[in-house]
């Protein structure tokens, strides 16, 4: 294929994709590597895992249309309904376990019961013979 062409075609699939509710599929965390298809928002996206840190968020996803067929790719940003219940699911969880930076902690609180701590042994009160120690007087 003509790269000119490709690239024609490329501008024509990534604006149709700004101007619907769809997505671009790549097979990439990059905007600048090869499209695998353009996703609707009714087709099924399964997001395995996501990754921060570059420009946009990447999503590892599989998805399948309507010919059951499932294709794994890259998505960038939450542009597709099941990324945005991903991001959702995710931030929802992360509340549930971390505790709020908002949460005042609490000044009085009653003590706790600590365990006390073991005693430790009494010295025996007998002494041992020592055959190396130097006995006073002896010569």
């Amino acid at each position: 294929m003509n790269p000119k062409l490709a690239a024609i075609l490329l501008l024509g699939a990534t604006l149709a994709a700004a101007q619907s509710d769809s997505a671009l599929l790549f097979s990439e965390c990059s905007d600048s590597s090869d499209v695998k298809r353009i996703v609707q928002s009714s087709d099924i996206v399964v997001v395995r895992h996501s990754l921060a840190g570059g420009p946009e968020t990447c999503y590892a996803v599989s998805v399948s249309g309507g010919n059951g067929k499932v294709v794994e790719g890259f998505l960038l940003g939450p542009s597709h309904p099941s990324v945005i219940a991903f991001e959702n699911k995710e931030e929802n969880y992360i509340a549930q376990v971390l505790p709020s930076p908002a949460e005042p902690k609490q000044q009085n609180r009653p003590p706790q019961n600590h365990p006390k701590p073991a005693a430790r042994p009494q010295p025996h009160p007998y002494k041992f013979w020592n055959p190396f120690r130097a006995l006073t007087g002896a010569k």
